[in-house]
């Protein structure tokens, strides 16, 4: 089997005869051309991996072949060696500038034509194995985005669909990804007593391992809901199931509510989460008053006996609750400040009744105050305003 596949264009058919012999022997394949002309036509029958070539030859020169060759994109990789009468770093210098990768000087000893064709192989030989490679990580990379892509879609299906109401409130949220994927959920279901079970957290950590212990957090969250109670009893649940699912550096930080519409009141477990912002009356719009709804809690999946505390808080007719993820608030500055909750409740002190505009406003505000600096972790805002 043939080491690969040379080109031999010179005007001198000894020439041609003596280096055809040589490379034959070493184990090449051999074409000849008598000019460029001639070599671009065998070139059309069969593709060279390397061209040896005259400069000066009538026709078309070595210098005109080795421009053609080097500018359509289908031969440019093809290794190209000039062999020239002129001698010297000038003439060499000149010949690398027209594209050829070596030049030969006339006269020539075989050997040395022997020895530059096996070691211009050598670096064809490497260039392929590097293109090859490229395809294969080219082709790996299409994949993987195609199933970050379904990942995403997958993620955004788990939340809740827009618009969206629940008895007595309707909600609406902005979620933004760091890496199209991200570890940031949140869940607004209604239970079977009339009363509204939601939840809102962050998992450690980036991309698909987030992304699927999210999953993990809503699908827990849902069935301890479901079961009935109140949020300390889901939260116990939830952390006891990460526990069971999780490593030990994984965790999440998550805020659990139950809303009674007949008592206007709001229970609430604060898991190492961002406390949300109660705006009295912000589902009128218009400058408000906001409060924080705090309360402290460990994080869930540290450990299964870690304890939590339920709060209570009003929920009224008009209300409007700011949920959120510390990614919203804790973008660094070039000044090394952040907005932090006193900055977002200044940003939530005058919104649109709308709730679309209202969630719009606030990441705009947020983008505005953070610039030039963008979101580097995922953001999550989920707005829901008590009907009046």
């Amino acid at each position: 089997m043939a080491k690969g596949s040379v080109l031999v264009v010179d005007d001198e058919a000894p020439i041609r005869d003596i280096l055809s012999f040589y490379l034959k022997r070493a184990g090449y394949q051999v074409l000849t051309a008598a000019n460029g002309m001639e070599a671009l036509e065998e070139m059309g029958r069969s593709r060279p991996d390397l061209i040896i070539s005259d400069l000066r030859m009538p026709e078309m020169t070595g210098d005109e072949l080795c421009k053609r060759v080097k500018s359509e994109p289908s031969t440019r990789d093809i290794y190209f060696i000039i062999l020239s009468a002129m001698d010297g770093t000038a003439s060499r210098i000149g010949g690398l500038s027209l594209g050829a990768d070596d030049m030969i000087p006339k006269p020539f000893h075989a050997q040395e034509v022997l020895a530059k064709v096996d070691s211009s192989f050598r670096l064809i030989e490497m260039q392929k194995e590097i293109k090859r490679q490229n395809r294969e990580l080219t082709s790996f990379q299409q994949k993987v985005q195609e199933e970050m892509a379904l990942a995403a879609a997958l993620q955004m299906g788990l939340l809740p669909k827009l618009p969206g109401e629940t008895r007595g409130a309707k909600y609406t949220h902005r979620y933004l990804p760091a890496a199209g994927i991200g570890g940031d959920i949140y869940a607004i279901i209604p239970l079977a007593d009339g009363s509204t079970a939601m939840m809102i957290a962050d998992v450690s950590g980036h991309g698909v391992t987030a992304a699927l212990i999210s999953a993990m957090v809503k699908t827990s969250f849902e069935n301890q809901a479901r079961l009935g109670g109140e949020p300390l009893g889901w939260a116990q649940g939830m952390n006891q199931d990460l526990c069971r699912s999780t490593l030990v550096e994984q965790f999440a930080t998550a805020w659990l509510g139950r809303l009674d519409p007949t008592s206007e009141k709001l229970r609430y477990v604060v898991a190492g989460h961002c406390a949300p912002l109660r705006i009295v009356g912000g589902a009128r719009g218009g400058l408000q008053r906001s409060e924080v709804l705090r309360g402290k809690g460990f994080m869930l999946g540290l450990d299964p006996q870690l304890p939590f505390r339920e709060n209570e808080a009003e929920f009224l007719p008009g209300d409007r609750l700011v949920l959120y993820t510390d990614g919203l608030v804790e973008v660094e500055r070039e000044d090394r400040t952040m907005l932090e909750e006193a900055g977002l409740r200044r940003i939530c002190a005058e919104l649109p009744g709308d709730i679309e505009a209202a969630a719009d406003a606030v990441i705009a505000q947020t983008r505005s105050h953070n610039q030039p600096a963008p979101f580097l972790d995922d953001v999550t805002l989920v707005i829901l305003d008590r009907d009046s």
